[in-house]
């Protein structure tokens, strides 16, 4: 589920032309390019990346297509073969890789028949390994997981108990795996962007905390009213989509809609592990996250409407972050499910501090916490608790 596209021995006038060419396909499939700076990312849809590098002289495009579906799979190959008919009197000067064969034979329904096997195989490991579900099988890339839910299975729509999850037909399931399942981009392709998106992007009335809150909000509205334009009859998250416009101050473009009769999961409007390395933080899901490189640490600013923080948690596999890290080794170890955990609290000029170490065999954290009222600090001491190391 793979696709490399290689324009080769490119000069620089040649190199800006294939940049022109991206530039007029994304337009002309209204997706999103964007130079950051190492490549140019190209997003087709939620999960459906193609990173452009360049090598040398060449322009590579690559894609992982295992977690967006077969829908993106069709359009990635299709998209390079669009590239190489904009230079046809250049042969020989392409090479286009899909290691599901797609490209030789265009055959969509034996492209779908192979994600639907690779459904059914992630059903099967999911319900019979439970050391499974706590490894990311959800995203490409993210920064966080959902946290462990007794007799549910996660997926990138949400959570849903193990019975109905191993009972859903081949169908149904392919949606909470992957978000483009068909090869056009139809209503329920749209729904499932939006689903998605709420699952995994989702803050509620932490909504306008940021730019990137506020971003993803109009994204999924977009995307709920791209779905009733292609069907008005589809059934959509109307609950939260009346939310986000709210919110966003935006109007509703919807006109008797029809409402969704299941729950629609949020993960961020819960507590899930913040990932750092090998570390598992607990925290509230729509806390600010940032990355201090000097100290090696990650701060987790807690979530807000008026720009006023209730507290700060910051973890590190170095001890460095704690300002009593002495007194911390030497207090009373706790046990919690096989970890071992020493922790210090104390008040300096009305501001209270956490510093913790958590030990589990090799492996150590440390995580320091601030707030200003101590209603906060049973809180954060079960986030200390429960925060946990990544496992293979």
């Amino acid at each position: 589920m793979f696709i490399q596209f290689t324009c080769k021995e490119c000069n620089e006038k040649k190199k800006n032309e294939i940049y022109e060419v991206l530039g007029a396909l994304c337009q002309r499939e209204q997706i999103q390019i964007e130079d950051t700076g190492d490549m140019v990312k190209i997003s087709a849809c939620p999960q459906g990346i193609i990173k452009v590098v360049e090598e040398d002289d060449n322009i590579v495009l690559s894609a992982n297509t295992r977690y967006a579906g077969a829908g993106f799979h069709a359009f990635v190959v299709d998209f390079c073969q669009d590239i190489a008919e904009e230079f046809a009197n250049e042969t020989g000067k392409f090479d286009l890789y899909d290691d599901l064969k797609y490209d030789e034979d265009g055959d969509f329904d034996r492209l779908q028949q192979l994600y639907e096997d690779e459904a059914e195989y992630l059903r099967s490991v999911l319900l019979e390994n439970p050391r499974f579900r706590k490894q990311n099988y959800l995203y490409e890339e993210t920064f966080f997981l959902p946290l462990e839910k007794d007799n549910h299975i996660h997926t990138i729509l949400g959570s849903v108990k193990e019975e109905a999850f191993q009972n859903k037909d081949i169908q149904e399931l392919m949606d909470y795996f992957y978000v483009w399942n068909e090869w056009d981009k139809d209503a329920r392709f749209y729904r499932n962007c939006a689903l998605y998106l709420l699952a995994k992007e989702g803050v509620g009335q932490y909504t306008m905390m940021n730019e990137h809150t506020e971003k993803q909000a109009r994204l999924i509205c977009d995307y709920i009213e791209l779905a009733y334009e292609k069907d008005p009859n589809i059934a959509l998250p109307i609950d939260e989509y009346d939310e986000l416009i709210h919110e966003l101050e935006r109007d509703n473009k919807l006109s008797n809609p029809k409402l969704m009769n299941q729950t629609i999961d949020q993960y961020k409007k819960k507590d899930v592990y913040h990932l750092y390395k090998d570390l598992k933080i607990v925290a509230d899901g729509a806390c600010e996250r940032n990355v201090d490189f000097v100290s090696d640490s990650l701060c987790l600013m807690s979530p807000f409407i008026d720009e006023n923080w209730d507290y700060l948690l910051q973890a590190s596999p170095n001890g460095d972050i704690l300002l009593r890290k002495e007194e911390v080794e030497k207090a009373p170890t706790k046990e919690k499910d096989q970890k071992a955990i020493q922790m210090v609290e104390y008040q300096e000029n009305g501001i209270y501090y956490i510093e913790s170490k958590v030990t589990e065999k090799k492996d150590v954290m440390y995580i320091r916490t601030v707030c200003a009222d101590a209603k906060w600090l049973p809180y954060l001491k079960r986030c200390i608790q429960e925060s946990t190391f990544q496992k293979e």
